[in-house]
């Protein structure tokens, strides 16, 4: 599934695509990235871990569970949206996730994301059950607080850590489908 996000006055049009072995390089590069291996779950290394990567998101389409978009912008990859299905006890809310690459950051291509993908998630879509969206990060990434914030997702809680996954603390932001 395609999803296309129309440019603006200010910012270019994005397109949330599947992912494609053609990605494999650029996602390797992404995670070179020094803000990439310090906030993300799981780094890339190299080719191989890509490959696997790309395998996991498809099997999450096929099963249902988890959602996962390459966002493109001029035809190139600037970043990542994934949606995970709710999974009590672990979770009750539908999860939303991303990252941008260096260059793209700054630029609200996250927020822009994050947006459309809560505006179709509480708009009728057939494919993931969502009253309630959750936006976790770990404490001190302010990028991240930034989007949540500026998409309306609220600060409901601050988690504690859960080693080895999650050495850090973390924000818990949580937006209610509108009534």
């Amino acid at each position: 599934m395609t999803l296309t996000l129309e440019s603006t006055p200010t910012a270019s049009a994005l397109t949330l695509r599947p992912w494609q072995d053609a990605d494999i390089p650029a996602i390797v590069a992404a995670h070179r990235d020094e803000a990439m291996r310090r906030w993300s779950m799981g780094p890339i290394h190299d080719e191989d871990e890509a490959r696997a990567w790309i395998a996991d998101q498809d099997m999450g389409w096929a099963d249902g569970t988890y959602l996962s978009w390459a966002i493109e912008e001029d035809r190139t990859l600037v970043g990542s949206l994934v949606i995970k299905a709710a999974d009590p006890p672990q979770t009750f809310a539908t999860g939303v996730g991303y990252w941008t690459v260096a260059e793209a950051r700054g630029k609200g291509i996250a927020s822009r994301c994050v947006e459309t993908i809560t505006e179709w998630l509480f708009g009728g879509q057939d494919f993931i059950a969502a009253d309630e969206i959750e936006l976790l990060h770990t404490v001190g990434n302010e990028g991240s607080c930034r989007v949540a914030q500026k998409c309306g997702y609220v600060l409901e809680s601050v988690l504690p850590p859960l080693l080895p996954t999650f050495p850090d603390e973390g924000h818990r932001h949580l937006r209610r489908r509108p009534a």
